[in-house]
C-alpha cells in the first residue's frame, strides 16, 4: 500500500482484533460444514500490531480507534444470516441453514416471549472494531 500512494497519500483499515463469541458459535452451529473455511480466511491482530505493521512500513498514523458495536443488532434472523453470508463473500451458505440448526442457534437470545433477540451490543463482549487513518509521509530531496 505504501509503495502504492504519492507522498501525502492517505490509508484508511478497518479490522477486528478477535472474533465475537456469538460469530465463532454461529458458524460452528449454522454452518458446520464451513466452519474451517470461514476460520481459515480471517487473521485477526491487535490494534497495537496493525499500528507497528503501519509505522514500520512508514506511514505517519493520523488517529488509531476502537469502534462500538452498534451495528451488531439485527431486526430478524433473515437479516442476521444475510450478514454472515455477506462477510463471509459467500462462504457462509445460506442452504446449509436448517430451522432445527437455526432454532438451536437462536435459543440463548431469546427474549421472555420466546422472540430472538439478535443485539449483540454492549457488556457482552469486547469490542473488536478497529480503525486507523495513517499518511505515507513526505520525502525530503
Amino acid at each position: 500500500m505504501y509503495e502504492s500512494l504519492k507522498a501525502g497519500g492517505k490509508i484508511a483499515v478497518q479490522y477486528v482484533d478477535h472474533e465475537y463469541p456469538f460469530l465463532s458459535r454461529a458458524f460452528i452451529e449454522l454452518n458446520p460444514e464451513n466452519e474451517q473455511r470461514i476460520h481459515g480466511m480471517v487473521h485477526f491482530e491487535e490494534r497495537s500490531t496493525i499500528e507497528q505493521y503501519c509505522s514500520s512500513a512508514g506511514f505517519e498514523i493520523l488517529t488509531s480507534y476502537d469502534t462500538d458495536s452498534s451495528a451488531l443488532v439485527f431486526e430478524s434472523s433473515e437479516s442476521f444470516l444475510k450478514w454472515l453470508w455477506s462477510t463471509t463473500h459467500g462462504v457462509f451458505d445460506l442452504s446449509l441453514v436448517t430451522e432445527e440448526r437455526l432454532q438451536r442457534y437462536l435459543h440463548p437470545y431469546e427474549d421472555q416471549e420466546g422472540k430472538p433477540c439478535l443485539d449483540f451490543r454492549g457488556n457482552k463482549f469486547e469490542s473488536a472494531n478497529c480503525r486507523l487513518i495513517g499518511v505515507k509521509k513526505a520525502t525530503h530531496l
